[in-house]
């Protein structure tokens, strides 16, 4: 079974949500198996609609309220081995740079991050990724029983068709946050280019020209 991860900003699923959901269950396709999905938090989004993605089952953990790569990892690893997953993916997003190499070191899984292509199991498992900040691209081979793979947003192709995928509870045992967010501020407005000051290592402050940075 492959497991994927599906982001939530505000209750609601992230763009880069359907990408690795349809990701996931293309995967899955390849390898003969089906695709489910986890999701951690309150959500006011219609999970079964994650079916017309591949989707057939979505486990949500409702005590997750709040981001903690370590707490979240747990929970993964824990889905991972509950449900039997043998593939894991994330978006190659700033929660998944944060939790996929963790869980990668719990479940003993080899784990290519940045993919841009579905694995080629032609020959084992092998998974293109980028590398040289797009320059180039390199082939990685994983050979542990449990794969984790983390896609590059805006990489792959959406693919849709009918169905419903089920929403059931995960039993899942949820830690405490280690980290607590005390307030959550979002940047409105347009950001002048004119003039910006650049905090330097040593604490002195540059400013830019007001023709620009």
């Amino acid at each position: 079974m492959v497991l994927v991860y599906l982001d939530l900003t505000d209750g609601q699923l992230k763009k880069s949500a359907f990408e690795v959901a349809s990701y996931a269950a293309q995967t899955a396709k390849l390898l003969g198996t089906t695709a489910q999905g986890i999701v951690l938090g309150n959500v006011t989004d219609d999970l079964s609609s994650l079916g017309k993605y591949g989707i057939t089952k979505v486990h949500t953990v409702a005590a997750a309220t709040q981001f903690d790569a370590q707490v979240v990892t747990k929970v993964i690893a824990d889905a991972a081995t509950q449900l039997g997953a043998t593939v894991v993916v994330f978006s190659n997003n700033l929660n998944g740079k944060a939790v996929a190499p963790r869980l990668s070191v719990r479940l003993k899984a080899g784990l290519v991050s940045g993919a841009i292509a579905l694995p080629d199991i032609s020959n084992g498992f092998v998974v293109k990724k980028s590398v040289f900040s797009g320059k180039a691209f390199a082939n990685v081979s994983i050979t542990t029983a449990v794969k984790i793979i983390s896609l590059n947003p805006n990489s792959f192709n959406i693919i849709t068709a009918e169905g419903v995928a089920e929403v059931v509870a995960l039993a899942a045992t949820v830690d405490a946050p280690r980290v607590e967010i005390t307030a959550t501020n979002k940047v409105t407005g347009e950001i002048s280019l004119t003039e910006a000051e650049i905090v330097v290592s040593g604490g002195r402050g540059l400013k830019g020209p007001k023709t620009g940075v």
